[in-house]
């Protein structure tokens, strides 16, 4: 767990206002500096990272000092005003945090993850909820069905760019017609606790694990607006909303027009 240094050191204060800088994930990116199998190798070491975190991955979110429980009921109190969601779809359930949370409101939920340690973890979460549980990477996964609702937290700031406007194909393609979306996510401010990792692939972080495994994962912090124009030119629309200085709640439909 990293906290953030406390007192007026003007070199400590200078290097987190430049951390919170929303561009600062940008800055440490180069584009067309690396070659694809360098992206893989970064998405790669994401997956162990929280393949490895996943037995403490409760006790240790999120990563700093600065918990903020109030958000958090907000944010469940937002997702329950959706309620029900039918059939549902979570995107990187991790173990299960808020899968629990959707199975009490779905008729069923598909819980999609990459690591097989936070599955088993989600599986114990939820008991005997109606939830059935794929092991899969999302840059590769393909839905078998559509669905109603689709959900993910925690999950869109892991999309390095060149990845984003597939993958919002890909939550497209797992919609019924007229289903609905809901995306949890953090802010910009969050780059204040975290450690970039300067000339990689894609925006990133270093992370580490009990023990001081080192790893590195995507990190890209989206102010609202930014997110919005966004997705407005993939067809989506959308209403974003920011809870407290850690995170937003994103409610989105396709434009049919």
């Amino acid at each position: 767990m990293r906290e953030v240094a406390q007192g007026g050191d003007p070199g400590y204060l200078e290097f987190l206002q430049i951390l919170c800088d929303d561009e600062i994930t940008r800055r440490a990116w180069h584009p067309g500096a690396m070659a694809d199998d360098e992206l893989d190798s970064l998405l790669t070491e994401q997956i162990a990272y929280y393949r490895t975190r996943a037995v403490e991955y409760d006790s240790t979110y999120p990563l700093d000092v600065h918990a903020d429980a109030d958000a958090r009921a907000e944010l469940l109190t937002r997702l329950e005003q959706l309620a029900p969601f039918g059939k549902t779809l979570e995107l990187a359930c991790g173990t299960g945090q808020w899968t629990a949370e959707l199975a009490r409101h779905a008729t069923e939920v598909t819980a999609v993850d990459a690591a097989p340690e936070a599955l088993t973890i989600c599986r114990q979460r939820v008991g005997t909820a109606p939830v059935r549980f794929v092991e899969a990477d999302l840059f590769t996964w393909r839905p078998q069905e559509r669905y109603d609702f689709v959900f993910f937290s925690a999950w869109l700031s892991h999309v390095p760019p060149q990845r984003f406007d597939t993958f919002w194909a890909l939550v497209a393609d797992c919609l019924k017609p007229g289903g609905s979306v809901f995306v949890i996510d953090e802010l910009p401010a969050v780059a204040a606790v975290e450690r970039p990792a300067p000339e990689q692939p894609a925006p990133a972080v270093h992370r580490e694990v009990s023990g001081g495994r080192a790893f590195r994962a995507v990190k890209v912090l989206y102010a609202p607006d930014e997110l919005q124009v966004r997705l407005d030119a993939l067809g989506w629309k959308s209403d974003i909303n920011t809870v407290g200085w850690r995170y937003f709640s994103a409610s989105l439909r396709r434009d049919e027009r």
